[in-house]
């Protein structure tokens, strides 16, 4: 939360995933396209954390920028960047690419340009991550608004406009300004305690990425029921109650990673 005014170019992903992290708190994983995420910078890039690095590979050999980690996860990162699962492209590889933003009162704020640090580390073409866009499937319910609530302390809510086609995303009733993505995908995940500690002691938690589940679909004012599944480090496909990929509309992405132990709610 303590981050929320200092959010830049977040709007310009092309898909974002919000996870759980300690306290119950937040955050945000954004995929972005270098060649149309245009030139400015994007943050706060803060620190990375283990599930990150199994959601990342989905993408193949991608340039992942973030400041700070874990001692441990960042071993993890190097040993998957000589793997060529990922480019490493941290602010401890290419510190000159980051700059220093506002200092807010417990952390420092890093930014920089997803193109710049697309062209100092480069990876390879991205991988098929299992999304399918297409027209609105024929069993799709109508649906105004979403509420997930991801802990006791934090719920998002995302609200339809028609006249755009997209969505508002807002964080614990805080409308989040420019962004509007054009579809949500619920996915319910398993998440448990990561074999790492945070600056206070306490496990992070490990948000499963890999396996199977429920999810549902927002799009186009409706929603649409299924499971996702992802075998291995592949792609995540998400189907309807026949096996058929659910469609999205083109467009801007989010996906919000919601406990099991979490909930949702529709209206």
């Amino acid at each position: 939360p303590l981050a929320r005014k200092f959010h830049t170019g977040l709007g310009r992903a092309a898909v974002v995933y919000e996870e759980i992290v300690e306290g119950g708190s937040t955050r945000f994983l954004a995929v972005y396209e270098s060649d149309v995420a245009g030139s400015g910078d994007v943050g706060p890039i803060r620190s990375i954390r283990e599930s990150d690095i199994e959601l990342v590979r989905m993408f193949g050999n991608i340039p992942v920028a973030y400041s700070g980690a874990n001692d441990g996860v960042k071993a993890i990162v190097r040993t998957s960047a000589r793997k060529k699962y990922l480019v490493d492209a941290s602010y401890d590889a290419i510190p000159g690419a980051y700059r220093l933003g506002a200092q807010r009162k417990d952390a420092r704020n890093f930014f920089a340009g997803p193109t710049t640090l697309a062209r100092l580390k480069p990876g390879s073409r991205p991988r098929d991550i299992g999304f399918r866009f297409g027209p609105v499937g024929p069993t799709g319910i109508p649906a105004s608004s979403a509420v997930a609530a991801f802990s006791g302390t934090t719920k998002v809510q995302v609200k339809y406009i028609a006249a755009t086609n997209t969505w508002q995303v807002l964080q614990n009733g805080q409308l989040m300004s420019g962004v509007a993505p054009t579809n949500i995908i619920l996915q319910r995940v398993t998440v448990r305690k990561s074999r790492f500690r945070d600056t206070n002691g306490f496990p992070t938690p490990y948000t499963k990425s890999t396996g199977a589940g429920t999810v549902t679909v927002l799009r186009d004012g409706q929603r649409f029921a299924g499971t996702w599944k992802r075998a291995g480090f592949g792609a995540t496909r998400f189907l309807d109650a026949k096996g058929t990929d659910i469609t999205l509309r083109p467009g801007i992405t989010w996906v919000l990673l919601v406990p099991t132990a979490g909930s949702v709610a529709f209206s």
